[in-house]
C-alpha cells in the first residue's frame, strides 16, 4: 500500500518520528470517520530485525545489516500494509533499492528527512550510554550521509522536517493514501509468455515461406518480388517480399532461417516479421 522511508543522521530522532507516525495512522484507521480498507501499520527498524549498531563499524557487516532491513521491507510490502522504514537510510543507492521494491509492489512512497544538526545528534548520542555507536562510527555515518533530494524520483515526495517542528501528519497521510503510484520499472515487469507452440509455429511458417519463395525464384528467374501465399499470410496477396538483385539460393535461405526473429503470436504475425527480416537483410547487403 505504502512505504515511508525515514532518513537522518544517527540519533536525529528518527525512531521517535516513526512512532508518532504509527500512532497517528492507527488513530485515523480506527476512527469512525474512516471508511477505507483495513490496513496494518508496520515499523521496520534495526532493533526488531536484529541489526545492532555495531554492524555499522565495517562496510562488510553493514551490507549484511542493510540486507536484513531490505528483506523485512519487501516481506511486509503489500496492498494492506503501510511500512515505515526506520533505519539510517543514509545511502541514496539503498533508498533507490527500496523505492524499486515499492514500485514493484504497486505501493505509494514518500521520504521523511529529519533535519537535526550534527551537534544536537552528538548530544543525544552521548546520553544513550551502552546502546550508542562507537565514536568513530558515529562520525563516519555523519560524514557519509547522502541527504535526500526532491529532485530525484526515489526520494520524492520528500518531507524535510526540522527536528524542533511537528510532523505534517495530514500531508503525509494524504500522500500515502491518495497520492500517485509510480508504475513498476521495465526491469521488473514480466515479459509476456509466448504460446506453448511458438517454436512449432515459427519453424513451420518460415519453412513454408522459404519453400514457396525458392519455387517462385526457380519458376520466374529475375523476378523482383514474391507474394506470400495464404497461409501463412493472413490473406492472399496481402504480404509481398521485395527480392534482391542477386539470385536467392537454398543455402542462403537456410542460413537466414537460422537467424530469424521469433514473434509472439500466430503464423500471420511470424510471417510479417520474417518477411521484414528478409528485406532488411537484403537491403543492408545491397548498400
Amino acid at each position: 500500500m505504502a512505504l515511508i522511508t525515514i532518513s537522518g543522521f544517527p540519533c536525529s530522532g528518527k525512531s521517535t518520528r516513526a512512532l508518532q507516525l504509527q500512532q497517528d495512522f492507527l488513530a485515523r484507521l480506527s476512527s469512525p470517520e474512516y471508511t477505507g480498507p483495513k490496513l496494518r501499520v508496520i515499523i521496520v527498524d534495526d532493533e526488531s530485525n536484529h541489526v545492532p549498531r555495531s554492524v555499522y563499524d565495517s562496510s562488510i557487516s553493514e551490507k549484511s545489516g542493510r540486507a536484513n532491513i531490505y528483506s523485512a521491507v519487501t516481506r511486509n510490502l503489500g496492498t494492506d500494509t503501510i511500512v515505515i522504514c526506520d533505519s539510517p537510510n543514509y545511502i541514496k543507492g539503498f533508498r533507490y533499492q527500496m523505492y524499486c521494491a515499492a514500485r514493484e509492489a504497486h505501493a505509494r512512497v514518500c521520504t521523511l528527512h529529519i533535519a537535526t544538526p550534527p551537534e544536537v545528534c552528538r548530544e543525544w548520542h552521548e546520553k544513550r550510554g551502552e546502546c550508542s555507536y562507537k565514536p568513530e562510527t558515529f562520525d563516519n555515518l555523519i560524514m557519509r550521509f547522502e541527504e535526500p533530494s526532491s529532485m530525484v524520483r526515489w526520494d520524492s515526495p520528500l518531507f524535510t522536517i526540522p527536528y524542533i517542528d511537528p510532523l505534517p501528519l495530514d500531508a503525509i497521510w494524504a500522500t500515502i493514501t491518495t497520492g500517485a503510484k509510480a508504475p513498476p520499472t521495465a526491469a521488473v515487469l514480466a515479459p509476456p509468455k509466448p504460446p506453448p507452440n511458438t517454436l512449432q509455429i515459427l519453424t513451420s511458417t518460415t519453412s513454408a515461406i522459404t519453400t514457396a519463395l525458392l519455387a517462385h525464384v526457380n519458376a520466374t528467374p529475375g523476378s523482383s518480388g514474391f507474394v506470400v501465399p495464404s497461409p501463412p499470410a493472413r490473406q492472399a496477396g496481402e504480404l509481398r517480399v521485395r527480392l534482391p538483385m542477386k539470385r536467392v539460393t537454398l543455402s542462403e535461405m537456410q542460413r537466414l532461417k537460422r537467424h530469424r526473429a521469433a514473434g509472439v503470436g500466430g503464423a500471420d504475425e511470424v510471417a510479417v516479421k520474417f518477411v521484414g527480416f528478409l528485406e532488411a537483410t537484403w537491403d543492408t547487403a545491397g548498400d
